[in-house]
């Protein structure tokens, strides 16, 4: 009978002493605190308070040699305008302004295939022979 006592108190020490040795392992090579519980990271994403209300790019365009195409798109007016700038006497020509709230209702026109309807229902067909 004694010998189980003493048997159960080895056993109980070893599994105290393999647990704080695992615990600083754990923390030296993989850099975790001394819990075996893994913890979900927290993401925090950083978003400007306010989308920019414009956006502008400059494009060479190899159509018209000597000619840089800056395109301005206005995100709260709904509106792009074009200019042409000629590269080698510093001139601006404006070409066209459109507003385009119209435009961005439509859900599709003049799309290649595969539009993204196409391809949802090719893959509703695949999921429902499977």
């Amino acid at each position: 009978m004694r010998k189980n006592w003493i048997g159960t108190g080895i056993l109980v020490g070893v599994s105290l002493i393999a647990g704080a040795l695992f615990s600083q392992i754990w923390e030296q090579v993989l850099g975790q605190p001394g819990s075996f519980s893994a913890e979900v990271p927290q993401v925090v994403v950083n978003q400007p308070a306010e989308l920019p209300k414009w956006c502008v790019d400059f494009v060479t365009s190899p159509a018209y040699p000597g000619v840089r195409v800056i395109t301005i798109v206005d995100t709260e007016s709904k509106a792009i305008v074009v200019y042409h700038e000629d590269l080698v006497t510093g001139g601006l020509k404006w070409l066209s302004t459109r507003n385009i709230q119209q435009d961005l209702m439509v859900r599709g026109f003049n799309t290649l295939s595969p539009t993204p309807i196409e391809l949802i229902r090719e893959w509703e067909q695949s999921k429902g022979n499977n």
